[in-house]
């Protein structure tokens, strides 16, 4: 039996398309961008489950782009807001919070019981997101990332069986975590052909003081796709692209 809120996704999806969604759990690793609006899509797609992991609060300067970021969240726990707000949506819905985040000791019991996983790691947690991918290849999940770039957004998958991330990005697959203290992923690795606003120069300098102009839309369209491309999959309808290829979508 189909909720009354879930009805209008039948016809675009089966009735046995929107109970498979309802019985599926998905780990969200970040809840700020890319995290928080995925969150929401899936929640109003009917996802029956969502492991979520943040060790952040918001703050005024996260309003102009982040899910559950209002005046009245300001200081709060992103995952407790997010939480909040997605139980707005479904109060049926279940979740699992990580209120310290993912890092190396935690990031196997995050993954555990997911079926899909979604990186939305903080761009300079890097660490932290190698050790969610060494984390979801042992499940032998999927993992699926987003970046905002201006008016744009590319969406890369990685498999299991595929190019590891460090392998990607060229770094030593046995490399310590400890060792990835203060390394973020290049540019390059989300996009062969940055827009004019975002060279490889201004990004260096953006890098270089810990803060990287986003916009709303860029971080509405990321989540859009990758959501869009993970439920394809779950569905056995279409396959991602999957790394070393990627989607990119970029208005000037």
């Amino acid at each position: 039996m189909i909720k009354d809120q879930f009805i209008r996704n039948v016809g675009i999806m089966t009735e046995e398309e929107v109970q498979k969604l309802h019985d599926t759990t998905i780990a969200i690793a970040g809840c700020g961008c890319i995290g928080g609006f995925s969150a929401e899509l899936l929640a109003r797609m009917g996802v029956g489950r969502l492991i979520l992991a943040d060790p952040d609060v918001f703050d005024v300067s996260n309003i102009n782009r982040q899910c559950a970021a209002t005046h009245h969240t300001v200081g709060q726990r992103k995952v407790e807001a997010l939480r909040n707000h997605l139980l707005s949506i479904n109060p049926d819905l279940e979740i699992v919070c990580y209120f310290d985040g993912v890092n190396k000791k935690n990031a196997l019991s995050f993954v555990d019981g997911a079926d899909y996983v979604i990186d939305a790691v903080d761009y300079f947690a890097f660490a932290e997101s190698v050790a969610l991918h060494r984390a979801a290849r042992q499940k032998n999940l999927f993992v699926t990332t987003a970046v905002a770039l201006g008016f744009g957004t590319s969406v890369l998958t990685f498999s299991p069986l595929g190019i590891k991330l460090e392998e990607y990005i060229g770094i030593p697959e046995d490399i310590a975590i400890d060792e990835l203290q203060g390394q973020t992923f290049p540019p390059s690795g989300y996009s062969q052909s940055l827009p004019e606003y975002a060279t490889e120069e201004k990004i260096a300098a953006w890098i270089n003081n810990r803060t990287i102009p986003t916009i709303s839309v860029g971080q509405a369209l990321g989540p859009g796709v990758l959501v869009s491309q993970l439920v394809l999959h779950l569905l056995g309808r279409k396959f991602p692209p999957i790394v070393p290829e990627y989607f990119q979508l970029q208005f000037e």
